[in-house]
């Protein structure tokens, strides 16, 4: 059967629809409700946002569309070693809320990678579409690119937080409805377990002090325990943190933030698991000339087209996951990279000498141009390999000099009076 050109009913259609017209309307709502706010409420809600929609958002742009692609394919690939990498973040997590977060509480950050990140989790979906309907992949982009662009623009951040909080269930659920169904196919836990197990897939404590190896606890947890830091260093989280009330509770949405995607990231690790027990005597990856299935990132819609179409709407939940959560970060990216260039840039350097109307305008305007940027750089993307990998390698790279200059601010006495 070819894959590629799909089988999605009209139940999956209008699943799917209902998620994109669903995120479209909440930035039309809060751009005519809010047509008063200034730049900064516009960036900053008025900081008035409920911790657990702040929780959820953060957790929603943490996952990305890369991680719901790309966490399953490597677990089917190389096994549960990579679960450990959860223990890294929960390491993380105490020091990003009590050292890092009230330093950021009087200040802003910015980030340097956000760019081209939003183009790789912009075009992880098109990858998921494009096994699941047929639709081309660069219609994919086109339609999430536009989608998200458009209610980030218009209605600002306010928009985006009660999206990701929408964005964030769905991307549950479907990650549920997968990891259940793969289970029952295949005759229950015992059986995926014990497939995976004879397939060498499980794997936890691997002390290999080698860094040439894929996943060793080492790599996943110490490396895990810095990577979290440098994601929350970032413009994207800080600015969302910066949304509620007071440090106390920015600090219990941090925490929050960690519970709710450490359940989501061990759901994508079993599917993985799942995905193995089901498909390992006959992979598709190796059976591609078949299948249609080019990249390991692609094993996940591939097992929703094979497993899930008897019920109609499920392939539709699980495609209206994945756009979820590439909606989620990319549109907080272009809220993010807006803030950073008006705040930083253009505010202080021009944008005092206008009124509030036109810089809200230009604002607006700002996130726009990013947003078409973004849609522009995926065939960027397009060049590279996994996606999950392509991300790990741009977290790597900018992480560590962020984090270090984000550290070092922390820690630092502040300038010194000359003598």
């Amino acid at each position: 059967m070819d894959f590629s050109k799909g089988s999605f009913t009209v139940f999956d259609y209008v699943i799917f629809m209902s998620m994109l017209v669903l995120s479209t309307s909440i930035g039309v709502y809060y751009h005519f409700t809010d047509r008063k706010k200034s730049h900064k409420e516009y960036f900053l809600t008025n900081r008035n946002m409920p911790v657990a929609t702040v929780s959820f958002s953060l957790m929603a742009s943490f996952m990305s569309a890369t991680s719901f692609l790309g966490v399953p394919a490597e677990n089917y690939l190389y096994g549960t070693q990579y679960v450990m990498l959860n223990l890294g973040y929960a390491l993380g997590t105490p020091v990003a809320a009590f050292i890092f977060l009230p330093v950021f509480y009087k200040m802003q950050g910015a980030s340097a990678f956000e760019m081209l990140y939003m183009a790789i989790i912009l075009y992880a979906p098109a990858l998921a579409l494009n096994v699941v309907t047929g639709l081309s992949k660069w219609s994919s982009v086109y339609l999430i690119g536009f989608v998200c662009t458009f209610y980030s623009t218009l209605g600002g951040m306010r928009a985006v937080l009660w999206t990701d909080l929408f964005q964030a269930l769905i991307m549950l659920s479907a990650a549920c409805v997968v990891c259940v169904k793969g289970t029952l196919d295949v005759g229950g836990l015992s059986e995926v377990w014990r497939i995976a197990e004879k397939g060498q897939r499980i794997q936890f404590l691997d002390f290999d002090p080698d860094p040439t190896v894929r996943h060793t606890f080492w790599t996943l947890v110490v490396g895990g325990f810095f990577t979290y830091f440098a994601v929350h260093v970032n413009q994207v989280q800080i600015q969302r943190l910066l949304t509620v009330k007071s440090l106390k509770e920015s600090q219990i949405a941090t925490f929050s933030c960690f519970f709710l995607q450490t359940i989501l990231s061990i759901l994508l690790c079993f599917s993985g698991i799942v995905i193995y027990a089901n498909l390992s005597a006959c992979d598709p990856i190796l059976r591609s000339d078949e299948t249609n299935i080019h990249k390991a990132d692609q094993i996940l819609p591939y097992f929703v087209m094979t497993s899930l179409t008897m019920f109609p709407g499920l392939p539709g939940l699980f495609v209206a996951g994945v756009f979820s959560a590439s909606l989620s970060s990319v549109s907080s990216a272009i809220n993010s990279l807006t803030a950073v260039t008006v705040e930083d840039f253009l505010h202080p350097l021009y944008f005092h000498k206008f009124s509030e109307k036109w810089i809200t305008i230009f604002t607006k305007i700002t996130a726009l141009s990013y947003g078409i940027i973004c849609i522009f750089l995926t065939f960027i993307v397009d060049q590279g390999g996994g996606i999950l990998t392509f991300v790990l390698m741009l977290f790597n790279v900018t992480g560590g000099p962020t984090l270090g200059l984000f550290a070092w601010v922390c820690c630092s006495e502040g300038p010194r009076p000359k003598e």
